[in-house]
C-alpha cells in the first residue's frame, strides 16, 4: 500500500525546515527506523525515519527545498502488513538515530572525488585503507557520509560522544584540524587557486541566514546603549571566585549576576520578558532567559528555564552544563526551546559593543561585552573603574525607547550595587 511521509513535530516555534539530503532514493529498499531525510531547522538537524518497511516510491521535494510541518514529502510502497509509523522523537545533532538494520550506504562519488582532490594536492593516502577505516568504526550514515565526503579514515577521530561515539562535531572539527595542517606545509599551494574562495550559503548557515533575516525584517529593532560600573562586582568575583569554585565546583562567571539582574529589572518594566504572537504580546511571569552559545561557523542559544527561581550558584551551574552540552552537540529539544529573554556575549571575543539580533519571537535581547578599566568622574574627580557597555535590542512595535532605557539603567543599578540584593540570591 502506499503511504504519505510527512515532515513531523520538529519542536516548539519551529514551523518549517530545509531539506539538506535524502538518505534513500527512489527504488530503494527501506526498513522501519531507516533514516529517509535529513531536515535542517534553525535550531538542530535532524534525520526522519521511515514508520514502514517497503520502497521508496516517490521523492516529492528535492534537496534545498523549505518545508512545513506537516508537509508531504515523499511516498513509500509499503509491505503487506506494515506498522503504523512510530512516534517521532526530534534528537540533536550528535545522538543520530541509529538504523537498526541496515545502514545507508553512501554514494560512491562522493569518495571517489574526494580521493582524486587529495591526489591533486600531492597528499599520499591509501584509498583502501581509508575505506576500511570508516567501515571499521561504528557509526551513523550522517558521519559517514562527510568521511566518504571528505576521505577521511574515521580511525584517526576523537569521538566525544556518547559510549564513546564519532558526532558530526568530531568529523567537522577533524576536518579543521587537517585543512589547517594543510595550509600550513612549507611550500603548499592550492594547484589553479585564485585569490578567492566561494562559499555556498548551505547547510546550518542557510537555516540561520532565513532566521535572521526573517527576525531582522520582521521587528523593527533599536538599539539602546548604557555604561554599567562593573567595579564592585568584579571585586567580589575576584575575592570569593575561587573558594566559590572549591566550594560548590563551579567557576563563576559575570553572566548568572546579569541574568539575576535581568530578572529584577523586569519586574518594574515586564513588557521586556515577552513575546509577540498572532499580533498579541505574551507577558510572561517566568523568566527563561536564553545564552547564545557559537559553534563554529553556527550559533545555539541553550536556554536557563525559571531564572527567576533560582540562585545564583544554580543559575551558573546550569549555564555550564548547557555551554558543555552545546559544545558536544547534545542538547535535546527541551533545552533550546521556551525562551523569553536572551543573552549573547561578544565579550568574551573581545567586542566593547555591538547590536544585536532579537530571537523571534521575544521582543528584546541584551549584548554583554568586554570589562575595561577607563578613566571616568566620580564626585569631580578622575578614578579608573572596570566598565562594560550593554547594548539592548528591543522591538518597538511593542516597547517604547523610554521603557527600554530605564529598564537598562535599573538593571545596571543592580550589578553596580551587588551588595544590596547578592546576599539574598547566592
Amino acid at each position: 500500500m502506499e503511504v504519505k511521509v510527512v515532515v513531523p513535530p520538529l519542536g516548539e516555534s519551529v514551523v518549517e525546515g530545509t531539506v539538506v539530503k535524502w538518505l534513500k532514493q527512489e527504488g530503494e529498499q527501506i526498513n522501519v527506523d531507516e533514516p529517509l531525510v535529513e531536515i535542517m531547522t534553525d535550531k538542530i538537524n535532524v534525520e526522519i525515519p521511515s514508520g514502514y518497511k517497503g520502497t521508496m516510491k516517490k521523492i516529492l521535494v528535492p534537496p534545498e527545498t523549505v518545508v512545513g510541518i506537516g508537509q508531504e514529502i515523499a511516498i513509500i510502497e509499503a509491505e503487506a502488513g506494515a506498522v503504523e509509523p512510530r512516534t517521532f522523537e526530534v534528537k540533536p545533532e550528535g545522538e543520530e538515530r541509529i538504523p537498526k538494520e541496515q545502514e545507508v550506504a553512501p554514494p560512491p562519488e562522493d569518495f571517489v572525488k574526494a580521493a582524486a582532490h587529495h591526489r591533486a594536492l600531492g597528499i599520499k593516502a591509501d584509498e583502501a585503507a581509508i575505506e576500511a577505516g570508516i567501515e571499521a568504526v561504528k557509526s551513523s550514515p550522517l558521519v559517514r557520509r562527510l568521511a566518504h565526503e571528505h576521505f577521511i579514515d574515521l580511525r584517526n577521530v576523537t569521538p566525544t560522544g556518547k559510549d564513546d561515539r564519532i558526532t558530526k562535531e568530531d568529523v567537522l572539527n577533524y576536518i579543521e584540524l587537517r585543512h589547517r595542517a594543510e595550509i600550513e606545509r612549507p611550500g603548499f599551494k592550492f594547484p589553479g587557486a585564485e585569490e578567492e574562495e566561494v562559499v555556498p550559503i548551505t547547510g546550518v548557515r542557510k537555516v540561520i541566514w532565513e532566521h535572521m533575516t526573517k527576525s531582522a525584517f520582521t521587528i523593527p529593532h533599536v538599539t539602546t546603549f548604557d555604561d554599567c560600573d562593573m567595579t564592585e562586582l568584579a571585586e567580589w568575583r575576584q575575592r570569593y571566585a575561587d573558594r566559590f569554585e572549591e566550594k560548590h565546583g563551579v567557576r563563576i562567571t559575570f553572566m548568572p549576576f546579569i541574568a539575576k539582574a535581568v530578572v529584577y529589572a523586569a519586574r518594574d518594566y515586564p513588557w521586556i520578558n515577552a513575546t509577540v504572537e498572532e499580533g498579541n504580546l505574551h507577558v510572561k511571569k517566568y523568566f527563561n532567559i536564553g545564552m547564545a552559545v557559537a559553534r563554529q561557523n553556527s550559533l545555539i542559544v541553550p536556554i536557563v528555564k525559571h531564572c527567576e527561581q533560582k540562585s545564583i550558584l544554580e543559575i551558573a551551574r546550569e549555564m555550564r552544563t548547557l555551554g558543555e552540552k552545546a559544545n558536544q552537540d547534545k542538547l535535546s529539544m527541551d533545552e533550546i526551546t521556551g525562551g523569553t529573554f536572551t543573552l549573547t556575549n561578544a565579550g568574551v571575543y573581545g567586542a566593547t559593543a555591538s547590536t544585536p539580533i532579537i530571537a523571534y519571537p521575544q521582543v528584546a535581547v541584551l549584548g554583554v561585552h568586554k570589562i575595561q578599566d577607563r578613566a571616568i568622574v566620580r564626585n569631580a574627580l578622575i578614578v579608573v573603574r572596570s566598565m562594560m557597555t550593554f547594548c539592548l535590542s528591543f522591538d518597538h512595535r511593542v516597547v517604547d525607547g523610554a521603557y527600554a532605557v530605564q529598564f537598562l539603567r535599573r538593571m545596571i543599578d543592580y550589578l553596580e550595587d551587588p551588595q544590596a540584593w547578592l546576599v539574598d540570591v547566592i
